[in-house]
């Protein structure tokens, strides 16, 4: 037990990530602690896209490993990904807008449900007790999310912001231990992204989930997350606490450019 604790929960080890002669990432390195929300950041370009999207299994590794608890990553396949405990929301949300809310939820539950073809044919009992608890799990999810009320309306109707706590919402209906989240404060106002920040933590405290956040609104990464992750050009620039990445002097150059 003592060394799955000292086991990092996901290892990035000497990853890149090549798109024809396109560099996407060069040997990058880099760890994610239980427990803990790790922002990653830079500048359009710098590879934290592509990261995600290795993570998702939507892109190939020409060279390294990427491991889940101990586990090579590089071994799923992409369906197989949620079912190893790897949930992910999008910069452009990702929902079936003609769907309420609360089927869109329980879409999430999918990974986690073991029917076979025939057993959910037949409406054995097994298939219908396994709707119900994923009904009443998608429900519990609305209560803690604030959504509740809004569970037979559809996603359609529904502001930008409302949205993408329904699409969080969905992503942890398949009990994730790492949760993706690209870009969640782009198109939010002040007031929901200082709300987005709180309901990021309690997410992380409720659910004991590790998260990574993608975000180009710095102050946000910066006030919620533990450590900071910073890329540029595809390589890792730096990586400590929020306060060091401020007052590095790479990063402000990466983000600022050289003074003239």
């Amino acid at each position: 037990m003592a060394e799955l604790r000292e086991t990092p929960l996901l290892r990035f080890a000497g990853v890149s990530v090549r798109f024809g002669s396109i560099v996407a990432l060069a040997d990058i390195s880099f760890e994610v602690r239980r427990g803990e929300i790790l922002g990653l950041i830079g500048p359009n370009g710098a590879g934290k896209t592509t990261v995600f999207n290795c993570l998702s299994r939507l892109c190939a590794v020409h060279q390294g490993e990427i491991e889940i608890e101990g586990r090579s990553l590089l071994a799923l396949s992409r369906h197989e990904v949620s079912g190893h405990g790897i949930a992910r929301t999008f910069q452009h949300v990702a929902l079936f807008d003609t769907m309420s809310v609360l089927d869109n939820v329980l879409s999430g539950t999918h990974t986690r449900r073991r029917a076979g073809f025939l057993t959910d044919a037949l409406r054995l009992p097994a298939v219908r007790r396994s709707e119900h608890a994923a009904r009443a799990k998608a429900r519990d999810l609305l209560a803690q999310l604030g959504l509740s009320e809004l569970e037979d309306v559809a996603v359609a109707d529904l502001p930008f912001a409302v949205k993408k706590r329904v699409e969080l919402a969905r992503a942890l209906a398949s009990d994730p231990k790492l949760l993706l989240l690209d870009e969640p404060a782009g198109g939010l106002n002040h007031e929901e992204v200082e709300q987005l920040g709180d309901l990021t933590r309690q997410v992380r405290e409720r659910f004991a989930v590790s998260i990574i956040i993608v975000e180009h609104h710095l102050n946000f990464v910066m006030r919620i997350s533990d450590r900071v992750v910073a890329l540029d050009f595809g390589k890792v620039l730096a990586e400590g606490t929020p306060a060091e990445m401020q007052a590095h002097p790479e990063v402000i150059r990466a983000y600022l450019g050289e003074p003239s």
